[in-house]
C-alpha cells in the first residue's frame, strides 16, 4: 500500500533577491558545506537546526503553511522549493525546521523536493511495467579500496535484497552489469532502456579557478584495463538523451553540487536540464554506511510504488537513526548517533514533477524471461550468465590482454565458480581474437580424443608437417611441443588451452598429476609462457609442479551470492514466498559457506518438501553443522533421495551419454520408465539435476547432468552400469 499524497502542493517561491536580503543565510550554508568537507568532527543536529530553523524564518510563510497542512488533513503535504537561482538551489533546504513540526524533509507528514521551474503541462505517455532498474557501479583500481570498492559491493547487496521480493512478484526487473566502464554504461541504456538508474561510484566536482574557465562534474568510470577514467557530466547527460530514463540517483560523492553562477553545472542540474523527470544527488560527500542505508530504504519504496518524492523522504529518515555498523574509516569516532544524524539532509530530489511515476502501475506482474540455458565450451558447461567474481575478473582481464598473465591455475572447493570464472576468461580472450581449446577432466572425455580435435585443427601444412615429424619423437612432451609450436605458429602466437576439473586425474595423497599425457602436456605449454601462449587451469588442489600463478579462489561474496539467488528466484527455482523474508538470506549464504552450486541444490530440495518454511530449518542446521567439502554430498543425497523411483532410475541412466545430447536420446533411455517420458526429464531440470545447453550449430538445445552430480553418482555407486543402456546411447548418437 502506497502513501497516500494530498492532490495540491505546498509552493514556497523565494524571490530571487531573497539571498540579497539574508546574506546570513549563505554564510551558514557555507559553513554546513565546510564541516561536511573537511572537519573531523561529524555534523551535529544542533548543527542542521541552526541552519533549517534561519531558513525557515527569512521565508516568513505564516499562515499560508499552517493553511496548507490543515488542507492536508490525513495525507501527505508535498513541499517544492521552486526557484531558477543557482544561489537559491544551493542552500541546503532539506534542513528547513518547523518550530513544532521539525525537520520537515525527514517528517513523514510530508515530502521535500525541488525545481526550476513550473511544468508546462505536457505530459508524455509512461510505459506499463515492470519497473526496469539498472545498478550501474563504477570501481576502478586506482580509487581507494578502503574507501571504495567494499562500500559499493556494500550497496550492490542491499538494493539487491531490497529488490527481491518485488522481482519474485514481477514489479521489478533489476540488472547490475559487471563492468564499469562508459561505453558500457551507453549499451545498456540503449539495450535494457531502464525507468530508474543507479549511477553509483566516485564523482568530482571541478570549481571555477580563472574567470574564463567553467566549473564541471566528473564520474569516474574505468578505463579498458580497470583504472579510473572520468567522463565530464556533459557525455553523461548526452548518453541519457532519448533513453527514456524517468529517474537517476546519483550516488557518486559531491554529484549534487552546482556552481553558483551556472545552475547547470553539477550532474544532478544539467540531468534535470536535459527533461530526466526525477534525478536524486548527494549535496556533498555522503559517509558510506549513511549512503547505503538511504540507497537501501529508496529501493525499497520504489520497488513497490512510492512515488519518488515519498520515497525519498522514506529514505532521509532511514538514515536519521543511529546507524548499527560503522565502517573501517570511521572506526576512529564514538559517537554513532553524531554521524547518522548529519546524513541525512543530503540527498537532494530535483524534480519538475514530483507527483509524476516512473511507471504505469496498472499492469500484469511479469517476470524476466528465464535464464535457464547453459553455455559450452567445447566439452566445458558454462552457466547461462557470468555472475560475480568482479575484482578477480576485473584484474585477470587487463592482466591477460596487457601480457602480464600467461598461465593461471584457479583452485578451490566444488561448486565455487572455478570453471565459470576461467570459462569467462576464455570467452573474452576468444573475441579477442584467440584460438580457443578446452578439455575437462573427466572419465567419458578421455585425453586422445583431445589431442585429436588438436591435430585436426591442424591446416593442410601444419597437419603434412606434424605427420611426417611425429614418428621421430621420442617422447609424449617432444609430440606436446611439436603440435603447440605448429598451433602457434598458426595462430599468429594467440592460443588459448582451458583444462578444467584436473582433480579427477590428481593423486589423492601427494595431488601430481596421475595422467602421464597431460602431464607431459602441461611441461611444454609452460615452456611457452612467455609466446603468447595462454594456459588456464581448474582443480579444487594445487598442483605440486605447477610454475605458473596460483589462484586460490575463496567462498563467493555475498553480493554474489544474492545475484545467482536474485536469478534463480525469477526462473522459480526457489518456492513461492521463500525469499520474501530477508532474514533468511545471510543465513542462507552462511549455512552454503556461500558455494552458488550448493545453493541450486538448496533449491531443488525445498522444491520436493511439502512444507519448505517447516522443514527447511532442520536441512539449513544440518548443512551448518557438515564441512563445506560436504556439504553438496549431502544436498545431493537429500535432493535424489525426495525423488520418484522412475525418476532416480532415469538419473542412474544418464551418464551413458557422455558428451550432451538433444531430448530424443535422453527419452530413449526412459521409454520403460513412464508413458510420458518427458516428465521425468522436466522432473530433473526442475532441481537443477539435468542441465540444458543452447546447441547453436543444430538449433536446439541439448541435456547432460552436470559434473558434479555425475561424480557425485560415480561416488556413491548409483550409476546404472547395464550394458544395455550404453548400447542405446551408442545407437543414438551412431
Amino acid at each position: 500500500m502506497t502513501l497516500h499524497i494530498h492532490s495540491r502542493p505546498f509552493l514556497i517561491q523565494p524571490p530571487n533577491g531573497f539571498i540579497d536580503q539574508h546574506p546570513h543565510l549563505h554564510r551558514l550554508g557555507h559553513q554546513l558545506a565546510i564541516k561536511y568537507a573537511y572537519s573531523k568532527a561529524p555534523v551535529t543536529e544542533s548543527d542542521l537546526r541552526v541552519m533549517g530553523e534561519a531558513l525557515w524564518h527569512a521565508l516568513d510563510l505564516g499562515e499560508a503553511f499552517d493553511e496548507a497542512h490543515r488542507a492536508a488533513g490525513a495525507e501527505v503535504l508535498s513541499i517544492i522549493i521552486e526557484s531558477d537561482s543557482p544561489k537559491i538551489q544551493l542552500l541546503p533546504w532539506e534542513t528547513l525546521h518547523h518550530p513544532t513540526l521539525g525537520f520537515l524533509g525527514k517528517n513523514p507528514a510530508f515530502t521535500l523536493s525541488r525545481r526550476t521551474e513550473r511544468p508546462n503541462g505536457k505530459t508524455s505517455t509512461l510505459e506499463k511495467g515492470p519497473l526496469r532498474v539498472l545498478l550501474f557501479t563504477s570501481l576502478p583500481d586506482d580509487v581507494d579500496p578502503e574507501t571504495g570498492r567494499l562500500d559499493i559491493e556494500e550497496e550492490q547487496i542491499q538494493v539487491q535484497e531490497a529488490l527481491i521480493p518485488w522481482e519474485e512478484k514481477g514489479l521489478v526487473h533489476l540488472e547490475m552489469p559487471d563492468d564499469g566502464r562508459f561505453s558500457t554504461l551507453k549499451k545498456w541504456l540503449r539495450d535494457f532502456e531502464p525507468h530508474l538508474l543507479f549511477l553509483s561510484g566516485h564523482g568530482n566536482f571541478h570549481q571555477q579557478k580563472l574567470r574564463d574557465e567553467e566549473s564541471y562534474g566528473e564520474f569516474l568510470f574505468e578505463s579498458e584495463y580497470g583504472k579510473r577514467d572520468p567522463v565530464p557530466e556533459k557525455e553523461i547527460a548526452q548518453a541519457l538523451v532519448g533513453k527514456g530514463v524517468q529517474c537517476v540517483v546519483l550516488s557518486a560523492c559531491e554529484s549534487g553540487k552546482a556552481s553558483s553562477d551556472e545552475l547547470n553545472n553539477g550532474l544532478t542540474r544539467r540531468l534535470s536540464a536535459l527533461g530526466i523527470p526525477h534525478v536524486i544527488g548527494m549535496r556533498e560527500s555522503v559517509r558510506d554506511l549513511a549512503g547505503i542505508q538511504f540507497t537501501r530504504a529508496l529501493s525499497d519504496a520504489l520497488g513497490k510504488g512510492e512515488r519518488v518524492d515519498a520515497a525519498v523522504q522514506i529514505a532521509r529518515d532511514a538514515i536519521s537513526t543511529p546507524l548499527k555498523g560503522i565502517s573501517r574509516r570511521d572506526a576512529s569516532l564514538a559517537v554513532l548517533e553524531e554521524l547518522s544524524l548529519g546524513q541525512w539532509p543530503l540527498p537532494s530530489l530535483l524534480s519538475s514533477n514530483p507527483a509524476r511515476p516512473l511507471i504505469d502501475w496498472d499492469f500484469e506482474p511479469q517476470k524476466a524471461a528465464p535464464l535457464s540455458i547453459s553455455q559450452s565450451l567445447q566439452s566445458i558447461s558454462l552457466p547461462p550468465r557470468f555472475v560475480g567474481r568482479r575484482a578477480e575478473l576485473r584484474n585477470l582481464k587487463s592482466r591477460l590482454r596487457k601480457g602480464d598473465l600467461s598461465q593461471l591455475l584457479i583452485t578451490g572447493p566444488g561448486g565455487q565458480g572455478k570453471t565459470a570464472l576461467a570459462g569467462k576468461l576464455a570467452h573474452i580472450l576468444e573475441k579477442d581474437g584467440a584460438s580457443v581449446f578446452a578439455w575437462s577432466a573427466r572419465f567419458e572425455n578421455p585425453w586422445r580424443r583431445f589431442q585429436f580435435e588438436l591435430e585436426l585443427a591442424l591446416n593442410e601444412t601444419n597437419a603434412k608437417n606434424y605427420n611426417r615429424m611425429l614418428p621421430r619423437l621420442e617422447s609424449k612432451q617432444e609430440e606436446a611441443d611439436l603440435l603447440l609450436r605448429l598451433l602457434m605458429r598458426q595462430t599468429g602466437n594467440k592460443l588459448v588451452l582451458f583444462f578444467d576439473n584436473l582433480e579427477s586425474i590428481q593423486d589423492s595423497d601427494t595431488q601430481e598429476l596421475k595422467d602421464e599425457s597431460v602431464k607431459a602436456w602441461l611441461e611444454a605449454a609452460q615452456a611457452y609462457r612467455d609466446h603468447g601462449l595462454v594456459l588456464l587451469l581448474t582443480s579444487r588442489y594445487e598442483i605440486p609442479s605447477w610454475r605458473g600463478e596460483h589462484l586460490p579462489l575463496t567462498r563467493a561474496s555475498y553480493g554474489d551470492f544474492l545475484h545467482i539467488m536474485r536469478q534463480m528466484v525469477l526462473d522459480e527455482k526457489f518456492p513461492k514466498g521463500f525469499l520474501r523474508q530477508r532474514e533468511r538470506l545471510p543465513r542462507i549464504y552462511q549455512a552454503l559457506s556461500g558455494n552458488p552450486r550448493g545453493l541450486e541444490f538448496l533449491a531443488a530440495n525445498l522444491t520436493e518438501m511439502e512444507n519448505p518454511l517447516e522443514e527447511s530449518e532442520a536441512f539449513l542446521e544440518g548443512l551448518e553443522a557438515t564441512k563445506t567439502d560436504l556439504q553438496i554430498d549431502m544436498a545431493l543425497k537429500e535432493l535424489v533421495q525426495r525423488l520418484p523411483e522412475n525418476v532416480q532410475s532415469l538419473l542412474a541412466r544418464l551418464p551413458a551419454f557422455a558428451q550432451p545430447v538433444p531430448i530424443e536420446g535422453i527419452l530413449k533411455l526412459a521409454q520403460d520408465l513412464d508413458p510420458t517420458p518427458k516428465i521425468l526429464l522436466e522432473r530433473l531440470l526442475a532441481v537443477s539435476l539435468v542441465e540444458p545447453q543452447a546447441a547453436l550449430e543444430w538449433q536446439t538445445t541439448q541435456y547432460q547432468c552436470p559434473p558434479v552430480v555425475v561424480d557425485w553418482l560415480h561416488r556413491t555407486k548409483r550409476i546404472d552400469h547395464a550394458q544395455k543402456w550404453k548400447e542405446t546411447a551408442a545407437d543414438y548418437q551412431l
